[in-house]
């Protein structure tokens, strides 16, 4: 397996993360919608993420040619009820082109490694059950425990993308 590069993202990279979200047909209304018009939000996630580096980290996955493959975005949240902080992982994607070459669960890994570092009680996110993800167990492969007795709700000020 070739080594991969994980770094943190640059602005420069929303374009290549909005062609991710494409590929993986993650929303049929963005992949209607010019390239630039979705890489612009990314671009001011990743500023965000750049300048406030203690709340949010958002990395990405490189292979042999230094072409962004995957991306990952985790929060680092005070919890009150843990007494310690818990990293909230937002996102995770890799290119459907870039499938098994390890960049999902390189990135997962490294924010386990961030989130101890840190000194976090735990780590947290959503994975949906409709997901390969999910299916094939990759979270629970990597030591990650599905709560059973929980349930994940949101609330929606305006439609999401997806």
């Amino acid at each position: 397996m070739a080594e991969l590069q994980i770094r943190l993202a640059k602005i420069d990279d929303a374009e290549s993360m909005a062609e991710i979200l494409r590929e993986i047909g993650w929303s049929e209304k963005r992949n209607n919608m010019p390239l630039k018009e979705v890489a612009n939000p990314i671009k001011n996630l990743i500023k965000h993420c750049i300048e406030n580096p203690e709340g949010h980290t958002m990395l990405v996955a490189l292979d042999e040619a230094s072409k962004v493959i995957g991306f990952t975005t985790v929060h680092w949240v005070p919890f009150v009820m843990l007494g310690s902080w818990e990293g909230y992982i937002s996102d995770v994607f890799v290119s459907p082109q870039a499938s098994g070459k390890g960049a999902g669960s390189t990135l997962v890994k490294h924010v386990m490694e961030l989130g101890e570092k840190r000194g976090c009680m735990r780590l947290m996110l959503t994975n949906g059950k409709e997901k390969t993800s999910y299916k094939t167990g990759f979270y629970k492969n990597l030591g990650w425990t599905e709560r059973p007795k929980v349930a994940n709700f949101v609330y929606y000020y305006k439609e999401p993308w997806s």
